[in-house]
């Protein structure tokens, strides 16, 4: 099932999974300042992204006439959607918070990017850009982040870790592949790194998905008092472990920054940014669970 085709399953109906947030100001103008992008067929029966402004207004392309019929028909649909994405990154992510500097920006956008993963599950890729250079340089948009939702089941047991802890395995997958075809002196770089960032995304993943099935809570306030320092000791170790993948990370992007083989680095660079985001939403958690834990010894 497609995106458009899940949209679509909303025709004249609001997504009501998601909780009612009241949102401090740096939600507000993220959810403001949101533009939604998809795939659509052209009628050469071609895939091609269409992104949208916040008032719905298509930016990039026309679109055929059932689809903007649709669109205008529904935006309470998609007001509904770009609230579950905000709820979902104020609860799930810290895509917000590590990337503060863009949502401030007055002249900035963000964009989300939908990837049907399956029913009406997504994975979403943020991106932010200059609203004024956002036709004329599509292509110079900043990547910031991701993230993934279900429409109809907002919650996310493990604290919403799972997701991002699989999510490495994924992007292991392509990094290995595009070196193959992108390094130029692919040989140089395999044993030292590309097969040591194998290791380290095995490990890190294996141990961190061992850790997380010792709690199934969707949320910190789920969480019972007595699981609380224990909970905070098994992030501190996941977040350690994805410190050391993204410490190498840096390493072998610098590595190959200075042997040129700037081909290859932007692939390493978003995989780094993720990797930034997912520490600061651990930290996050670790924060909310230890300001619990204060406040019961007090």
């Amino acid at each position: 099932m497609k995106t458009v085709e899940v949209f679509k399953m909303y025709n004249r109906k609001v997504i009501e999974t998601h909780p009612k947030i009241v949102y401090p100001p740096l939600f507000e103008r993220a959810l403001k300042n949101l533009y939604i992008e998809f795939i659509v067929k052209t009628d050469e029966d071609i895939e091609e992204k269409v992104l949208f402004s916040p008032l719905y207004v298509p930016v990039s392309r026309e679109i055929d006439k059932e689809l903007e019929e649709f669109i205008s028909n529904n935006e309470k649909f998609f007001d509904s959607l770009k609230e579950h994405i905000i709820a979902s990154l104020y609860y799930y992510s810290a895509i917000i918070e590590e990337n503060s500097y863009y949502v401030c920006d007055k002249n900035s956008i963000m964009i989300a990017r939908f990837i049907h993963k399956g029913d009406e599950k997504f994975e979403i890729k943020f991106y932010s850009h200059l609203e004024e250079e956002l036709v004329s340089s599509y292509n110079d948009k900043i990547y910031i982040g991701r993230n993934y939702i279900d429409l109809n089941n907002f919650y996310r047991k493990h604290l919403g870790l799972k997701e991002f802890i699989n999510s490495l395995e994924e992007q292991n997958e392509k990094i290995q592949e595009r070196a193959k075809k992108k390094i130029r002196y692919y040989e140089e770089y395999k044993k030292q790194y590309l097969d040591e960032v194998n290791y380290l995304v095995n490990e890190t993943k294996n141990d961190a998905l061992e850790r997380i099935e010792l709690f199934n809570e969707a949320t910190v306030k789920d969480v019972p008092d007595k699981k609380l320092s224990e909970i905070v000791t098994n992030l501190n170790y996941i977040q350690n472990l994805f410190i050391e993948l993204k410490d190498f990370i840096l390493e072998f992007e610098n590595k190959l920054r200075l042997g040129s083989e700037t081909n290859f680095v932007k692939y390493l660079t978003k995989f780094n940014k993720d990797l930034h985001v997912d520490i600061r939403y651990l930290r996050k958690l670790i924060c909310l669970l230890n300001s619990r834990i204060t406040k019961i010894l007090d």
